[in-house]
C-alpha cells in the first residue's frame, strides 16, 4: 500500500512563511550564566581547578615530548656476519640481534 504523503509539511509550499518580527527579539542580553559557569568565575573555583590541575601533574607527570633525530646515512659495507648485535645502554629495549642463517653457510670474500 502506497502512501501519497512524501514528509513535506501539511501547508501548501507556494505560500510565504510568517516570519517573526524583530520585536520579538528586542532583548539583545546574554543569557543568565549556569550554577557551574558561575562556580568557575568564582575565587574558590578558579582555586579548586588551579588545584587540580596541579594534581593531574603531580600524578601524570609532565608529558615528554621526544625530539626525532633522522639523518641520512649511506652507511659503510653492508653487514657480512650471520650475527649482528647491536646494544644500547641508555635504552635496552631499542637493541636489537639480526640472525641471518643464509649467510651462515657462506665463506666470507678473500679480498676482505
Amino acid at each position: 500500500m502506497l502512501d501519497d504523503h512524501d514528509g513535506a509539511a501539511d501547508h501548501d509550499l507556494d505560500q510565504p512563511v510568517d516570519e517573526p518580527d524583530d520585536e520579538a527579539f528586542g532583548d539583545d542580553e546574554h543569557a543568565p550564566p549556569t550554577p557551574i559557569k558561575r562556580f568557575e568565575q568564582s575565587a574558590a573555583g578558579v582555586v579548586l581547578s588551579a588545584g587540580l590541575l596541579g594534581l593531574r601533574d603531580v600524578l601524570e607527570g609532565p608529558k615528554k615530548e621526544e625530539v626525532q633525530v633522522v639523518s641520512d646515512w649511506s652507511g659503510d659495507k653492508p653487514f657480512t656476519d650471520p650475527y649482528v648485535l647491536r646494544l644500547d645502554p641508555e635504552h635496552p629495549e631499542d637493541s636489537i640481534v639480526m640472525v641471518r642463517p643464509w649467510l651462515r653457510d657462506e665463506k666470507p670474500d678473500p679480498a676482505s
